[in-house]
């Protein structure tokens, strides 16, 4: 499984981390998890519906989701967004 971040999740990445140790942390830890195993539960890993029916999203801390797309096994992580921005 090969996984790809694109410049968009880089730059919010970057800003919401810039002042928050503890997210930074948690984004870190959640990727890795992801990295090694895409099912872990703490990921609540799952596909989205509506206007975002092809990616998916795993739980990075309190309503903070990351957005991704599969490709065969290429996982492209494309934005970092609250919950209710779905």
């Amino acid at each position: 499984m090969n996984v790809y971040f694109s410049s968009k999740f880089i730059k919010k990445a970057k800003i919401l981390t810039k002042n928050n140790k503890d997210l930074k942390k948690s984004l870190e830890k959640q990727i890795s998890v992801f990295k090694s195993n895409p099912r872990h539960p703490s990921l609540k890993f799952h596909k989205l519906k509506g206007k975002r029916l092809n990616q998916m999203a795993i739980w990075i801390k309190g309503d903070l989701r990351a957005l991704c797309i599969k490709d065969k096994d290429e996982y492209l992580f494309t934005n970092l967004i609250t919950h209710d921005e779905y």
